[in-house]
This record gives C-alpha cells, structure tokens and sequence, in this order.
C-alpha cells in the first residue's frame, strides 16, 4: 500500500514573492551574461578538483565566489539577508542551505531560467551545478564526511579501480563534475514543474533538502568504501604521513590532529572575508595592514596558493607539536607567540620551505618589492606569520 503524501500546512511565500522579483529583474536586465561568466570562473579555477576521477580534494566555495554572484546579479546580498530573517523557520534548527543569501537566490535564477529559458540547456546546466558545488551543498558535504582530513590518494584509487561498480555514477560518468551532474540533473527533472509553480516555502525547503540529501548519499556511499579500504589497509603503505615533497614525519594521533586542525582553518580562510582588523593587529612598523589585505586575498583567490597555505599551517603546527610535546592547547597563545618568533639561522627544511612559501608571496607585491630596508620587510614576513597563527587560533575556537 503506497504511503500517503506528507501534508505540507505552512502556506508562506517569502521567498517567491520577496527573493525572486530580484532575480527576476536582474535577469529582465541582461544581468544572465555576467552570471554566466562568474560561473564560468568558478570552472575554470577549479577545473583540476572537478573533472577529478574521484572525490579526494575539498571544492572549496569562497566567500568572494559569493560575492562575485551577488554583483553578477546586481543585487545586495544583504538584501536578501533581511528578507531570509523573516522566514518562519528562520530560528529553527533547519539545514544551513535553507538559510543562506547564495543558495536561496541561486535556486530562485534557477526557477527564473526553467520558466522562461528552458531552451537554453547550457545556462540552465550552469546555474544547477553552481548550486550543487556551492559552499552549504557539495563542499559541505565533502567536509562531513571527510571530516579531519581530504582522502588519501592511494586509498581512493584502490576504491575507484576495485570497488566501484558501474551502479555508481562515479563509476560511469568517470569524474567528479560528471556523478554530480546525473544528480542534479535528475533532481532538476523531478521537480521543475513545482519549482515553476506558485511554491511555498515549506516546499522550497523540501526541495533543498532533496539535492542536498542526493549528495551527501552520494558522498557516503564513496566515504564508507573509502574507510573500508583504509582500515584494511588496502592501498600502498609508506612508512610515515606525507604532507608534502619534504615529508613532514610526526607520529599518527599528531597526523590526525594537525590535519583536523588545517582542514578547519583553510575552511575558514576561504569561506570568510580577510580581516582588516586582525591585519591592523598583525601589522608591524612600516606595514600597510591594506596590504596585508591583498596579500591574502591574493592567496585565496589561487587554488596553487590555497595548497601553499595549507602546507604553511601544518609546518606551524608541526614544529609547536615536536617543540612541545606536552602543551596541551596545541592553537592557544603560546602557539601564536612561538610561530611569529624570526627563526634566522634554522636549518630545518619545513622552516626553510616555509620560509620560501611566505617570500614568494610576498613578491607578488609590488609595494613589497619596492621596500628598501631589511627591517621593514621583515615586518611584513611576521605580519603574515601572525595573520595565519591568528586564524589557526581563531578558526579552532569557533
């Protein structure tokens, strides 16, 4: 006997009648050609993480790829944030995606596009997997089920190339991008006509909920096999953790923390706007904190930099975890203090690659480069220390 349908009884339209009248008019505008392009962007930038063959590095969705959105669509996004305060379920435990500013207008372009373009297959596409591979979605999802660390290499390719049947759409489509758009694709299917239809909120949040469902299932479907593999130890084993070429070799509960700790703060690094404030602090005689700024707005809008970063915050950790061993706040004060300290004359590869890491970064500065006085530059190599040790700090108490 079928189940009888879930009775839906809340009748709001907030989002229709007060989020999509936006969109609606910014696509009246001729705003869909920007957005096609800041899509596009995305792609492109991320292109090595979404046509990979299996899910192993995070697809981080950042702030600026919000806001590169909100201005393609010529819309405040805080707009939107005073209209989503006013939906009744706004103070409720509801899932993160049906209260974000990108998500909500996202699918609301989507709804514009399936009523108006529907031939258009090719922005209708785009706008979908923009949705899909958005920070509350597919990077979400990734992030709980691989919580303190990105898959090993070596462990997944035994799960793609031995475990996988071609019941999987990894398996089929041969790419990351490809398994989530058969996906996404057919959830787009299953539900445009009430999309297109005078939709209550209520109804918008089941909606969410169904993407959101198909690719956490789809994540843990991969995840569990990807485990299994792990504790069987069914991959080539090396005798240490590997964070980079020089082989950073700590013992493995210090693997696992240090990589739980990093993979927390480069999500709060690319999900959230650089501090001024904290640049103000950070900066030292001679130092634009304004610079700062850049520098590090620089670093996140490069996925080569983002890996650099992440390689720079587990040299930080390591060298505190074998400094003192016995410390128990591993991110506290005393690790700002120790990982802001000059170390000069080290002959330690990890510093010294650190140290290389820093300095490259630092030359993309033309106000850097033009600095005269040693002491001045190292203020700006400190400052950047700081900046980092802070968010590590900063990133693990919220």
């Amino acid at each position: 006997m079928p189940k009888s349908p879930k009775k839906y009884l809340i009748q709001d339209s907030t989002i229709v009648d007060e989020i999509y009248p936006l969109i609606e008019q910014s696509a009246k505008n001729g705003r869909i050609t920007n957005v096609k392009s800041c899509i596009q962007k995305f792609i492109q930038t991320r292109h090595k993480e979404l046509y990979d063959y299996a899910p192993v590095d995070r697809i981080y969705f950042r702030k600026q790829d919000v806001n590169d959105f909100f201005k393609a669509v010529n819309i405040k996004e805080n707009d939107i944030t005073d209209t989503i305060k006013k939906l009744y379920y706004y103070n409720k435990d509801e899932l993160q995606a049906c209260k974000d500013e990108f998500s909500l207008s996202c699918l609301m372009l989507l709804r514009y596009l399936l009523k108006n373009k529907e031939n258009d297959k090719t922005i209708i596409e785009l706008v979908y997997m923009y949705l899909s591979f958005s920070g509350k979605f597919y990077a979400s999802c990734h992030a709980a089920w691989f919580r303190h660390y990105i898959p090993k290499r070596e462990v997944m390719d035994y799960v793609v190339n031995y475990m996988l049947s071609q019941k999987f759409d990894l398996a089929k489509t041969g790419s990351v991008w490809g398994a989530i758009k058969e996906l996404t694709f057919t959830w787009v299917e299953s539900y445009k006509e009430e999309l297109c239809s005078d939709i209550t909120d209520e109804r918008i949040v089941y909606l969410i909920h169904q993407l959101h469902n198909r690719i956490y299932a789809f994540l843990r479907n991969i995840a569990k096999l990807y485990y299994e593999a792990y504790e069987k130890k069914l991959y080539l084993n090396t005798e240490s953790d590997n964070y980079s070429e020089e082989k950073y070799r700590i013992a493995h509960n210090n693997s696992t923390i240090i990589s739980g700790i990093t993979e927390k703060t480069i999500i709060y690094f690319t999900t959230t706007q650089v501090n001024v404030s904290i640049c103000y602090s950070c900066a030292g005689s001679g130092v634009d904190p304004y610079e700062l700024k850049a520098i590090f707005e620089n670093i996140l809008n490069s996925n080569d930099s983002i890996n650099d970063l992440r390689s720079v915050i587990v040299i930080l950790l390591s060298d505190f975890i074998r400094r003192y061993p016995e410390e128990k706040e591993i991110t506290g004060t005393k690790f700002i203090a120790h990982s802001i300290s000059m170390k000069p004359n080290t002959k330690d590869k990890d510093i010294l690659q650190l140290k290389n890491i820093i300095l490259n970064w630092l030359n993309n500065s033309a106000r850097y480069r033009s600095i005269k006085t040693q002491a001045t530059k190292n203020n700006y190599y400190k400052g950047i220390l700081s900046y980092i040790a802070i968010i590590i700090n900063k990133a693990n108490k919220e």
